[in-house]
Order: structure tokens, then sequence, then C-alpha cells
């Protein structure tokens, strides 16, 4: 699918044939490691002082204290996921008693069945200073994006397309779904705006990735036509999701990043 039937996704950009890795350059963590990993960081982040009923004085205040609260929260979702997973209640441990070592086989499966994202968390675990500054702009642009769902979506898996990244376009495939596309919708956004059923300010959305990836810059047409309908915080957002997606797919492509059997099994 992604090294075929390149004229229109080349169209326009200059650039030469892509080559792909069948396989990762720099594997990621073990399951093990990966989910003490994970538990370091979460264990890591719950000595930060911040509090949810602190009164603030300022938005910077406010704003400082969503990033702490949500970095204490971080993984908490696997974390728990995995304790349900090895019983740890009906065996009368918790999460933060239990040497990781002696569940290897059933983390591994545990990593296996549920850990969608598990080769960008487990690889970027390797650099811990690099993915703890990442995920901070990761929390933005995944959760607090002032794009509506949907419209983030279309910039996203155009840019995975112009970027011929199978791992980015595979996992936000489910994305796109998830928030309200189309199966249809997403076979037309391999074509970009001159695709069928799009509205106007959709083909608008299209336009502004293929430019920013073309020539770094959204045009005056595209910009005044994104301005009818966002604000300035939008399109800001619009700029670094595209921005940001466009570097995780040079990440991706480059580290041979393949996609998870679990998310394969969703695929239609």
């Amino acid at each position: 699918m992604f090294n075929k039937n390149k004229e229109q996704l080349l169209k326009g950009t200059n650039r030469a044939e892509p080559f792909r890795l069948n396989k990762p350059r720099i594997p990621p963590l073990g399951e093990v490691d990966f989910i003490q990993d994970l538990y370091q960081l979460h264990s890591a982040a719950k000595n930060l002082e911040y509090t949810k009923e602190q009164d603030f004085d300022s938005e910077w205040a406010s704003e400082l204290s969503t990033l702490v609260n949500w970095l204490k929260e971080y993984n908490n979702n696997t974390l728990e996921g995995l304790s349900s997973f090895l019983e740890l209640e009906e065996k009368g441990q918790n999460i933060n008693s239990i040497k990781f070592a002696d569940y290897k086989d059933e983390i591994k499966s545990f990593v296996e069945q549920e850990g969608s994202i598990y080769h960008i968390r487990g690889t970027m675990s390797k650099n811990r200073k690099l993915r703890l500054k990442w995920i901070m702009l990761a929390s933005h642009v995944t959760f607090n994006s002032s794009l509506p769902q949907r419209d983030k979506e279309i910039l996203i898996l155009r840019n995975a397309w112009l970027c011929q990244s199978e791992y980015e376009w595979n996992h936000h495939y489910l994305v796109g779904k998830r928030v309200g596309l189309s199966k249809e919708e997403i076979e037309q956004i391999k074509i970009g705006s001159e695709g069928k059923g799009w509205s106007e300010f959709d083909k608008t959305l299209l336009h502004a990735v293929d430019e920013l990836h073309a020539n770094t810059i959204i045009s005056e047409k595209t910009w005044k036509q994104l301005s009818e309908q966002y604000d300035t915080n939008q399109i800001m957002d619009l700029i670094f999701v595209v921005g940001s997606y466009n570097m995780l797919a040079m990440f991706m492509n480059s580290m041979g990043f393949q996609t998870e059997e679990c998310v394969k099994k969703q695929l239609d």
C-alpha cells in the first residue's frame, strides 16, 4: 500500500522516491524493562508538588499545574491495566510491591495484547530526557488541542500519507474511525483535496497540510479560509499538529517502526 502509486503523493513536492525499512534499526525496550520504566516514571512524578485543589493567581501557574498533574497521571491506565491483568488485588499485592521480573511471561503477554503504541513508547524510553520533553508536547497535541477531533485526524492522516509513515497511518486510521471518519473518507485522504465528498473546509485542511509539506508555510488564501472558521489558537494548534506528526513520521520511518500485532488485528 505504501510503496505504490506515488504520482499523486509526490505531485508538487519535488521529492525522491522514499525507501522504507521492514524491521527496526533500534528495537524498543524489552517488555519487562518497558513496564519497569513506566513504573519508574510514574513513581517519580508522584513526588511533584502541585495539587489539584491549589488556588492560582495567574494563568501561567494554572497551566503549570495542569502539566504537573497530567504527568502524575501519565501511564496510570497502563499500570492499572497491568495490575488487573496480573490479578494483583486477588493475590494481595499492588503494583508498588511486585518484582516485575517475576512476571516476565505475563508482562510479555500483556504488552502483546495491550501495547498499541509499544514501539514508540518503548523506543523513546531509551532516551529518557528526550521522551520526557516530548510527552509534554504530545500531551497538548493529543489531549488539549483546541481543534475538533475529526479535523485533527484529517490533518494527521494526510501527514502520515505524505510522509509514507505506515506506522502513523495505521494507528490514526483507527483513531480516525473512532472520531467519526468513515472508511471512504479515510481513503479519500490519500487523494487529498481533490478527493470526493469533502466540504470546502475539509479541502482547506488538506490544502494546509500539503502547503506545509511543500513550502513550510500556509498560503495567504488558505490562511484566510482557515480564519473564517478557526481562531488564532486553533490555527497555531493546526500548525503544531502537522509539525509534530511530521517530526514523528521522520522518527518512525528512520527507526523502522513496525505496526504492533494488536493494532494490525483491528485494521479492516
